[in-house]
């Protein structure tokens, strides 16, 4: 005496699945191709470069930094004993 195969057993379940998954196959067969289409190009296509010489124009600059002047001394402005004030 065979078992009647319910949906909520185990055995069920899996043959369901199973006849899904079998009927999914045979019409997903079908594939879509992609035609190719050539770009579609604005402007001329048929310019030839007959430069011989590139030239860049260099900005100006208008910003001019001013210099830093240091001002060098012959002797040390501390000399030893001096006390410095330090302030933590």
């Amino acid at each position: 005496m065979e078992r009647k195969k319910d949906k909520l057993t185990f055995e069920g379940a899996w043959d369901d699945q199973l006849k899904q998954e079998n009927d999914d196959k045979k019409t997903s067969h079908t594939k879509t191709v992609k035609k190719f289409e050539e770009p579609k190009f604005r402007g001329q296509r048929d310019i030839e470069e007959k430069r011989t010489e590139f030239i860049v124009s260099k900005k100006a600059t208008t910003d001019s930094k001013p210099e830093k002047t240091v001002e060098v001394v012959k002797e040390l402005s501390s000399k030893e004993g001096d006390d410095f004030d330090v302030q933590w």
